[in-house]
């Protein structure tokens, strides 16, 4: 009966025929608190051994770690080593546990890349009233408008128990990520040679759909977050302001951007903020919707689940974004230093997104997405263009920050193999440490908040 059920509703999904899809019953959202973590995960680890059995996570700095509230987060697996490496020569032997992004790298670059797997470490944890809203989320979450909105969640995670691939997709987009987020970063786009340049900017962030006070998701007005980015540097950039408002049903009303630069003293509205567009810093190679692997609208594309899979992920990467790993270290020509790189053995979920009929993108007509069970984010990804071919290949760096406990994503990167670059975001490394908290006033983050601060 269940299986039916399900199948059902996948089928529905895809033709569109129903407005809202039901949520779970009762006794099976219980498994939250039995063979389901909180957030939908299996509880056990796998046959094997290799994957442990989820403990709860890190849900504080560990025992012997000296941690200060706003500063740097010490790795809690600096003593761990390397079981060991996967490289181009014995690719073949782990075929079945890489996603079909890092088969890509360590395909095209066979003399340099290489992936040093370490012990599985279930880090991931978040705190109790995000565990409440996913267990209510489950009784009442409803996918509405053919899959591309949704009622009765809050919080995060409108689908713990999910039952196809567009709720998955709610998911990783929803993932609790804190409420106010503050965050120093820099970005890069080496060249061939491995030359750079830095572009750091001042982050704010509020996610309004984590409003712990938050009732019911039309109070939001369709905004699920709220974003305001102030240049530091390159001199060219220093000043500079955008704000975006993310938009939850991108077919009701798209993704809103607004631009302020101190030159011409005036606010601007961004055209076409959303899907396929080119981010201008990124020199060609990261779209508006790759982003944590997938942000944005997802009505381009019809949505299947492939299935639970184990693969190699980043994973518990805080040596990669220690302030003693310099930028010059991990940004080598082609790809990252995959030294500094740590990668696990983790269950993902498998999403595949195709092109609808007579929709368009630049480099995604197919999407092959991997994301973490005990997070919801998005790891890695393979996307292919209308020939078939590997346009791009994407990972994204993840850890627990354990003071709040909150596991997300830090930095990720879009590989244009075919030209040799790459484009990474949200480095921390030389940067001051993420606070959980804005310094700016609520009403900065719109386009009249921006003349304001703009004309200081």
């Amino acid at each position: 009966m269940v299986w039916r059920f399900r199948f059902a509703v996948a089928v529905s999904l895809l033709i569109g025929a129903p407005a809202a899809m039901a949520a779970v019953s009762a006794e099976e959202a219980k498994r939250l608190e039995g063979d389901l973590t909180p957030v939908g995960a299996e509880r056990a680890g796998n046959a094997a051994g290799a994957i442990p059995a989820w403990d709860g996570g890190l849900t504080a700095p560990p025992p012997g770690i000296s941690f200060t509230k706003g500063g740097h987060y010490p790795d809690p697996f600096a003593t761990d080593r390397p079981l060991f490496k996967i490289s181009a020569a014995n690719m073949a032997q782990y075929a079945g546990q890489l996603t079909d992004a890092h088969k890509a790298l360590l395909s095209a670059y066979p003399d340099s890349y290489f992936m040093n797997v370490y012990p599985t470490r279930r880090s991931c944890a978040y705190p109790a009233h995000v565990y409440a809203a996913a267990k209510r989320n489950a009784l009442t979450g409803q996918l509405t408008n053919g899959g591309n909105g949704f009622t009765g969640a809050t919080i995060a995670y409108p689908f713990p128990i999910t039952q196809n691939a567009r709720e998955m997709l709610w998911n990783h987009e929803l993932r609790y990520q804190g409420y106010h987020v503050t965050r120093e970063s820099a970005s890069a786009t080496p060249t061939k040679g491995g030359d750079f340049t830095l572009d750091v900017s001042l982050d704010q962030w509020i996610y309004r759909f984590a409003n712990p006070e938050l009732v019911k998701v039309e109070d939001l007005e369709n905004v699920q977050m709220h974003f305001i980015k102030r240049g530091i540097s390159p001199p060219s950039n220093a000043g500079a302001l955008s704000v975006t408002h993310n938009t939850i049903d991108h077919t009701v009303d798209k993704r809103r951007g607004w631009v302020y630069r101190p030159g011409e003293r005036k606010v601007k509205r961004v055209v076409g903020a959303e899907y396929d567009n080119f981010i201008p810093i990124s020199e060609g190679i990261r779209t508006n919707d790759n982003f944590n692997i997938f942000n944005g609208g997802g009505d381009l594309y019809d949505w299947e689940f492939l299935g639970k899979q184990e693969k190699f992920i980043p994973y518990n990467n805080y040596h990669f974004a220690s302030h003693d790993v310099k930028y010059k270290d991990i940004l080598t020509k082609q790809h990252l230093n995959p030294e500094h790189l740590r990668y696990e053995l983790h269950r993902t979920w498998v999403i595949e997104a195709r092109l609808k009929p007579g929709k368009q993108h630049r480099v995604a007509n197919l999407r092959r997405k991997y994301l973490d069970e005990d997070s919801w984010a998005g790891v890695a990804a393979a996307l292919y263009d209308g020939a078939g071919k590997l346009s791009r290949a994407q990972e994204a760096h993840i850890f627990n920050y354990y003071d709040q406990p909150l596991c997300n994503i830090g930095s990720d990167v879009v590989y244009d193999i075919p030209g040799g670059r790459y484009h990474i975001v949200n480095m921390r490394n030389e940067q001051k440490p993420v606070k959980f908290e804005i310094e700016l006033p609520p009403e900065s983050f719109t386009p009249e908040g921006m003349r304001g601060l703009g004309v200081r």
